[in-house]
């Protein structure tokens, strides 16, 4: 009797105190119309009531594996742990504040199945957004009409022409063998995240599926918001200058003008994110924009930090404010 191919996925989810939060991304992980075989939580030595919680879940569902830590990781070590502790042939993310939508991972892993010369998946995501005032449902634009897939050859552009968001870490669902093959997440950064999905995109197709797969929670604890907008694009520009260096390392003229494009692409970004601080009078986030918008370049300090002394007054006539709910919730 021949048997039947079932797939396997397993959830990796690290957390540390974030009771609620993990709770409800716990729960929307069971509640997938295709249902995981494991969900595997590991507690980065959480102080609140997280592993409280962790215990009464599964407790009562067998799927759930939980594992604490006894000396907290600053968060990335603890990524790594969580998705070493899977089994599944498919490894699906998911960070301790966002929830899957009910058919994430059915829709995720049918595409991988029927594509098999794809890597791993991801998709666009609904914006779940707390603040003071209440929550809303804010959908962030689909970025394509149908399901897209990129080669490893396309990854440059490709970040180029997206460089805000380019993939959503929760969205993201694997086969094992790519984990194996590019590795863990590199503790070195603090978007590792970022980093990993370059580094897998180097050696494998990648789609982005035509379809909302998360609630992404925006709230003033989002770990993005912790690094500062202008750290974040910092380590986005040595990230994609290392897998420029790594792909045309023996070819120096296309190295060149790829780290020349990279470079002007970046400090593109950060003049626009410079002229939205100062429409939204913030000051901190505005210098710390312009600070980064001059490195690499020849620029007198003299002139550098009178203007940042520009900008400050500037920002200072006014109350910060945002032109968008979600601004509110944006890293400084």
């Amino acid at each position: 009797m021949t048997s039947v191919h079932k797939p396997e996925v397993s959830v990796a989810i690290a957390t540390f105190n974030r009771a609620a939060m993990v709770e409800q991304a716990v729960r929307a992980a069971l509640a997938q119309t295709f249902a995981p075989v494991e969900i595997c939580v590991s507690d980065d030595a959480s102080t609140d009531r997280t592993w409280e919680t962790l215990t009464r879940i599964a407790g009562g569902e067998s799927r759930v594996r939980i594992f604490r830590r006894n000396v907290n990781s600053g968060g990335v070590d603890n990524w790594n742990h969580a998705i070493h502790q899977t089994q599944g042939g498919y490894i699906a993310w998911c960070s301790d504040d966002d929830r899957y939508l009910p058919d994430h991972l059915e829709a995720s892993v049918a595409y991988l199945e029927a594509h098999p010369q794809v890597g791993l998946v991801h998709s666009g995501f609904i914006d779940a957004v707390e603040t003071p005032a209440g929550s809303e449902n804010l959908e962030r634009p689909g970025r394509f009409a149908r399901d897209t897939q990129f080669e490893p050859g396309d990854l440059l552009t490709y970040l180029l022409r997206y460089y805000d968001w380019p993939f959503h870490p929760s969205t993201i669902v694997m086969r094992r063998k790519v984990w194996e093959e590019v590795g863990a997440f590199d503790t070195a950064y603090a978007l590792a995240d970022t980093d990993w999905f370059v580094r897998a995109a180097e050696r494998f197709p990648v789609a982005m599926l035509a379809r909302r797969g998360v609630l992404n929670r925006r709230h003033a604890g989002n770990w993005s918001n912790r690094l500062g907008s202008a750290r974040m694009q910092s380590e986005i520009r040595e990230i994609v200058k290392r897998s420029i260096q790594r792909t045309y390392g023996n070819r120096p003229a296309a190295r060149a003008v790829w780290e020349f494009l990279w470079s002007e692409n970046v400090r593109l970004r950060l003049a626009l994110t410079l002229a939205a601080r100062l429409r939204g009078r913030q000051g901190p986030a505005a210098c710390a924009a312009w600070r980064e918008m001059l490195r690499g370049l020849p620029v007198p300090k003299i002139l550098a930090a009178s203007v940042e002394k520009v900008i400050t007054r500037w920002c200072g006539r006014g109350q910060p404010a945002f032109g968008d709910v979600r601004g509110s919730v944006s890293p400084l």
